[in-house]
């Protein structure tokens, strides 16, 4: 079974960043103690994009990431952060780097 990566762009209201990264690791932080499924989370900060965030998460399998998705933290995060954010994209991935 391949692992899944969920990508996602995040534009944050003006002036949001800072708070948004910081309970962005304050989450990221939960799922890497709670998820051994969650094999990576990484949050990335664009060097020319004041009001954009990244996310980068790697999943063993997409049952992983809908239990994720049921956390109390998940639904904590996303509560928190709802009025931070003015646009989120997602993109669902297979990571391919194996033959």
């Amino acid at each position: 079974m391949e692992d899944i990566v969920l990508l996602v762009e995040l534009k944050l209201h003006p002036g949001k960043r800072a708070a948004y990264v910081a309970r962005a690791r304050r989450h990221r932080e939960r799922v890497l103690a709670n998820e051994a499924d969650c094999r990576r989370f990484d949050v990335l900060i664009p060097e020319d994009c004041a009001d954009t965030v990244h996310l980068c998460e790697v999943y063993a399998d997409h049952a992983a990431f809908e239990r994720h998705l049921q956390t109390p933290y998940m639904k904590a995060y996303m509560a928190d952060t709802a009025p931070m954010i003015a646009e989120r994209k997602r993109v669902m991935c297979r990571l391919a780097n194996e033959t």
